[in-house]
């Protein structure tokens, strides 16, 4: 979207952006309410050369953004303690069904195009093995290597030569040979302690592959020296692990589970993105404290929910001005565009009454655009009624068609949730549901009635 929309808003740009912080300076400050945290993740990460930590949290509470902030910190040397690590720019996504081999490779591509952007911004030299490394993972086709790690983890092994066939012939022993390989030139050639190397999004894999996965990288990838890696996945899976693979949890270097911010934090956060996006000093939200603290209360604190629904009302209202100028026979310029807009702000910010239509406005399209059937409504508004639900709670599962818990879970817990209509919140083995977000609005909205 132009910029231009948020000019009429008086922003240079979006200051309710969804993305996740990056790895730049500029993003520091608009991390807030996490500093317990962070003394204990760069005090794990003090801890020793190389280890795995755990990030988990519910969706949108900022995972990704918390991470990458401690990684400009400790790659940059301006965190108050820890190692000099390269950051993981681009994080390794877990995929479904993902087996060792899948992920060791994708991990070789996302590690090879991190170090291509630290050189980039460093002006430094691609080391020579990453270089035919990256070369050879993307144009698949077979190279030779000077190897200098040893899968045992012991160090320089007289730098011998293995020559790489195509991709799909090498094997997983190999991939972790390289990724070896490549840690080493980060630490000899780019002068860094040791690098970051991130699995994203954990909970895709399936309990059992999950276990299968992680059994093989205990001994494998999570023992080559001078990577730390980061796990982050959904709210639970530190203890998901601890109870259903002990001895990789045995491992671990520690966990977090992130917890949302608090409401304090939140509005910080706000009038930061406010201050720094607005074309003058002293400007507002558009969007005032009631709306965004009703969205951030129904979102369970997800702070990625909050800014979207306010980027979107703000969209939505722009939009509907327009529409009512149209719809008055006017002609649409700036500066009856100015005259109807100033009718629907009080002190520069949009009513509430005109943000919370176009909020329904917008939770309705988006509710309805799911297509659900009236049994699913009826599972949301149970659980809606009940506030926390766990599978057993609904004891009269076939009256929805199915005939065991198991499909039950599946048809409607687990498909809900995938669709971002339901938390699903777990500690070890044990599973819970509530609305989550666009869930809550509907049921006040009484898009549920009926079911």
């Amino acid at each position: 979207m132009s910029n231009q929309m948020w000019k009429k808003l008086g922003f240079r740009e979006s200051p309710y952006d969804t993305k996740p912080l990056n790895v730049t300076k500029d993003d520091v400050d608009l991390l807030l309410g996490r500093d317990t945290e962070q003394i204990d993740f760069l005090t794990s990460i003090e801890s020793d050369s190389q280890g795995i930590f755990i990030i988990s949290g519910v969706p949108g509470v900022g995972k990704t953004s918390f991470l990458n902030v401690q990684q400009f910190l400790l790659e940059s040397g301006q965190a108050d303690f820890g190692p000099r690590l390269l950051a993981s720019r681009v994080l390794c996504p877990i995929q479904p069904s993902d087996e060792p081999k899948h992920i060791a490779v994708r991990c070789i591509q996302t590690y090879c195009k991190s170090i291509k952007e630290y050189c980039a911004i460093t002006q430094s030299d691609v080391p020579s093995e990453t270089k035919k490394v990256d070369a050879w993972v993307h144009q698949n086709k077979p190279a030779t290597l000077n190897l200098g790690f040893s899968v045992l983890g012991n160090g320089l092994n007289g730098g011998r030569e293995l020559h790489l066939p195509s991709i799909n012939e090498t094997t997983y022993e190999t991939l972790v040979e390289i990724i070896g390989t490549i840690a080493n030139e980060v630490k000899s050639e780019l002068k860094l302690e040791g690098s970051i190397i991130v699995f994203d999004n954990m909970e895709n894999l399936h309990v059992d592959d999950l276990n299968d996965c992680l059994t093989t990288f205990r001994d494998t990838l999570f023992t080559i020296p001078n990577i730390w890696w980061v796990l982050i996945g959904q709210s639970g899976l530190s203890s998901l692990i601890q109870s259903t693979t002990p001895k990789v949890f045995q491992r671990l270097s520690g966990s977090l589970e992130l917890k949302p911010i608090d409401v304090i934090d939140l509005i910080k956060a706000v009038d930061i993105r406010v201050d720094r996006f607005h074309t003058a000093s002293g400007g507002s939200s558009p969007i005032t404290k009631e709306t965004y603290l009703k969205l951030f209360e129904s979102s369970n604190g997800e702070i990625r929910f909050v800014f979207k629904y306010c980027h979107a009302t703000c969209i939505n209202f722009i939009g509907t001005i327009r529409k009512l100028i149209l719809e008055k026979g006017l002609r649409l310029n700036e500066k009856v565009f100015d005259k109807f807009m100033g009718e629907h702000l009080v002190n520069n910010q949009i009513s509430d009454s005109f943000a919370n239509t176009c909020l329904k406005n917008i939770i309705v399209d988006e509710f309805n655009g799911y297509h659900l059937s009236h049994d699913e409504k009826k599972v949301l508004k149970k659980i809606g009624e009940m506030n926390t639900v766990r599978p057993k709670d609904f004891v009269h599962f076939k009256e929805y068609g199915v005939k065991t818990m198991q499909k039950f879970t599946n048809s409607f817990l687990v498909k809900l949730a995938d669709q971002n209509l339901l938390l699903r919140r777990q500690e070890g083995k044990s599973l819970t549901y509530e609305l989550r977000g666009i869930s809550v609005f509907a049921l006040e909205y009484g898009l549920l009635n009926g079911a």
